[in-house]
């Protein structure tokens, strides 16, 4: 007699049968419910990449293979301005923004960006993190703030000088990093030139640009032949925002919410940053012992005249943000100078 598996009520098997098909397609839905996508303006080899490649795996192994991050580098989603509107139309579930390439837009962002703030960019990001926590919802509200990344503090690269006071940055043409960097540069005289990060070196070679503004690694931009001089004092940062879709985050469910949550920290910040920070350190080290390269120091006085040179631009930032949103923006940066000394990031 033939085996009979679910038993001998035709109706009762088909159920069954359905049943075991729904459990068996759920099982394999839940090793796999979510896509989520993270879009980059960065090249795929820069060092941020990985960090954030690592911190995908993480998410995905927390939450028992359920998050897959699905990374996308080199504006392949996107081109690097419009993040912030990407991750907020859900064109994105994940987006890296950076503030200073839509000026003005975000001027509570713009007070970490004022010179000679931060000396590091690990502590230094968590710092930022744990700083902009109270104020992502006021100035970014249509997003959530997952991480912050940010270079090792950048400085000024010249061509044929040292630049040891603002005011020899009068007549000079400098290429800046953001909208801060050249209300600076302008203020002093200089004059700013805008341009491509593949066109810094054939400009500086041929003499249209005297110097740029930008981390320790000009190997990455291959300018290090036409860049000879390095102020070696930490003058400004750029940072990131790593930011999440709301209605992607509402979709997820309560456990999934909250292996994004674990890893939507300071901490988790700071250990991103760890590569590119490493990575920036190591170019400094070698443009030290590079011949004919020069990393000078400036002097207490020599600093004391960046430092008054930039009080204007930190007044003119601090009361933007203040009438744009209400507040208190002196004690605002008060509060970013609080993390910074807790957690030794502060020059």
């Amino acid at each position: 007699m033939p085996r009979r598996v679910l038993g001998g009520d035709p109706m009762k098997n088909l159920f069954l049968s359905a049943a075991l098909a729904t459990t068996m397609l759920a099982g394999a839905n839940a090793a796999h419910a979510v896509d989520m996508k993270l879009s980059l303006w960065i090249p795929p080899m820069h060092p941020l990449v990985a960090g954030l490649t690592e911190w995908g795996k993480d998410v995905e192994a927390a939450s028992g293979g359920e998050i897959a991050v699905k990374l996308f580098p080199a504006e392949q989603l996107g081109k690097a301005g419009d993040h912030y509107d990407m991750a907020r139309d859900g064109i994105v579930d994940m987006a890296m923004v950076a503030p200073g390439y839509s000026a003005g837009r975000f001027p509570i962002w713009s007070i970490i960006e004022l010179p000679f703030t931060f000396k590091n960019s690990t502590d230094g990001a968590k710092a930022l993190h744990e700083w902009y926590a109270a104020y992502a919802d006021r100035e970014m509200p249509d997003v959530k703030v997952c991480l912050v990344t940010m270079h090792h503090p950048g400085t000024l690269h010249t061509t044929k000088t040292e630049v040891r006071t603002p005011d020899q940055l009068n007549g000079l043409r400098i290429r800046p990093a953001g909208p801060v960097t050249s209300a600076f540069v302008t203020a002093q005289g200089g004059a700013t030139v805008q341009a491509a990060l593949p066109e810094i070196r054939e400009l500086a070679e041929r003499g249209v640009v005297d110097g740029v503004t930008w981390p320790p690694d000009i190997f990455v931009i291959r300018a290090e032949s036409a860049l000879k001089y390095h102020m070696g004092e930490p003058f400004y940062i750029t940072a990131q925002a790593q930011v999440i879709n709301k209605d992607f985050y509402a979709g997820l469910s309560d456990s999934q919410k909250a292996v994004i949550d674990a890893h939507c920290t300071p901490e988790w910040s700071a250990k991103v940053n760890q590569g590119w920070a490493d990575g920036e350190m190591a170019a400094l080290e070698r443009l030290r012992g590079l011949e004919g390269h020069t990393v000078y120091s400036l002097s207490e006085d020599e600093f004391a005249k960046w430092k008054d040179a930039a009080a204007p631009l930190v007044d003119q930032v601090l009361k933007t943000a203040g009438d744009r949103y209400g507040i208190d923006a002196t004690q605002v940066q008060a509060e970013l100078f609080e993390r910074l000394d807790a957690n030794d990031a502060r020059y």
